[in-house]
């Protein structure tokens, strides 16, 4: 009896072990907001698809572009852990770790897939490259992360760019699906619901407008707002404060708060705000927005969202006209008239279902590691996850 009972107790502890090798364990790294604010949705997109799985929050030291502000108030619990070019290159290496998703594709990781031995490692996690938002020069996008074993890309249009770059790569395995976490279908807002809220928000970007006097221009055109509806809260919504990542990859010249100081007392119901996305989306009415790809946002929130890119000196502006092409068909962009009398239109159909994609966006990343963990050698062909999720 007494042998029998160490037996089953030998056996427990095996298949424990057991579940706990096979436990799923996925890094998502950061560096800067912009990556950070991605690395919180994709954990949020892949817990709920998997409470069990273990989400690391790893912080990319080396190319810090986060103020001690931003990371209270994106991730006040802090980071799992915090790496060095080293220790970058120690985890892509790491055979407990199932996958790292980034979306931001980093010195270590783009020199390890460039050599054939890391790519034939049998034990090693998932390299999974998201896109870093909006693409404005997707060839730029695509060839980033054209040696990842995983690529999603948005909008559906960009797919076959895609796939026409990854072939002929070296990867022996490699699969191409559609997605993002920050562009997920929208989500319904009544009009009961909508006829409670009535803050307006205009969001603003980093280096766009790129003059003075096209920012000034959209300053008084807030102003103007603000007078003409007294009785509503116009909110600049900043990226980050002045002076506040200096830096950051794409450093801001002109701050929102300093210009506003050249135009007199501000209206009451005009504030600037440096609260997240998420907090600005509870109570926005509407949002407003030129090039920022914020305007994903405000749809995806299921809110009525207006683009303005007729602003003054719009033609030095390297991003408008990446901006017109990718929401040509949205319905979305407006001309000034329509910005002052808060005019706006429901977006296109055809164009939502380009470029967002369905909720199950953690199933299929799921399936896609657990694919690359049964990959054979011999698998040397680019093979594609269709857009919808089914293969």
């Amino acid at each position: 009896m007494k042998n029998s009972n160490q037996l089953q107790l030998l056996n427990m502890r095996r298949r424990t072990a057991m579940k706990a090798i096979h436990k799923k364990r996925i890094v998502i790294l950061f560096s800067d907001d912009s990556t950070l604010i991605f690395a919180r949705r994709m954990q949020h997109v892949l817990q709920k698809s998997d409470p069990s799985c273990t989400i690391e929050m790893v912080w990319y030291a080396e190319e810090n572009a986060l103020s001690q502000r931003q990371m209270n108030l994106h991730l006040p619990q802090g980071p799992s852990r915090v790496l060095s070019f080293t220790g970058l290159e120690d985890i892509i290496q790491d055979p407990k770790i199932s996958a790292i998703v980034t979306s931001r594709i980093y010195r270590p990781i783009s020199l390890a897939l460039k050599e054939p031995a890391y790519l034939w490692l049998a034990k090693r996690p998932c390299i999974i490259g998201f896109l870093g938002g909006l693409d404005f020069f997707p060839e730029q996008g695509i060839a980033h992360r054209k040696n990842c074993d995983g690529v999603f890309l948005f909008p559906k249009s960009a797919m076959n760019d895609g796939k026409s770059s990854f072939e002929g790569t070296q990867n022996m395995w490699q699969r191409l699906d559609f997605g993002h976490p920050s562009v997920l279908v929208p989500e319904t807002v009544t009009p009961e619901d909508l006829s409670l809220r009535s803050d307006i928000y205009f969001f603003t970007q980093a280096i766009s407008p790129s003059t003075k006097r096209a920012r000034l221009h959209l300053l008084k055109i807030l102003i103007a707002l603000a007078k003409a509806n007294p009785a509503r809260n116009v909110f600049i919504k900043l990226r980050h404060l002045p002076n506040e990542n200096r830096t950051h990859l794409h450093v801001e010249k002109f701050d929102y708060p300093s210009l506003a100081k050249h135009l007199g007392p501000l209206p009451t119901n005009l504030r600037f705000t440096d609260k997240t996305m998420e907090q600005a989306l509870e109570t926005a009415s509407l949002g407003m927005t030129c090039t920022s790809t914020a305007a994903l946002d405000v749809v995806r929130a299921g809110l009525p969202c207006m683009i303005y890119l007729d602003y003054v000196d719009a033609y030095r502006d390297k991003l408008v006209e990446p901006m017109r092409r990718l929401f040509k068909a949205s319905n979305l962009v407006a001309p000034l008239e329509d910005i002052l009398a808060l005019k706006h239109q429901a977006p296109d159909t055809q164009w939502l279902e380009d470029m967002f994609c369905q909720r199950d966006l953690g199933n299929r990343t799921y399936a896609l590691i657990e694919e690359f963990q049964k990959r054979a050698p011999s698998n040397s062909t680019l093979s594609d996850v269709s857009a919808y999720g089914s293969k």
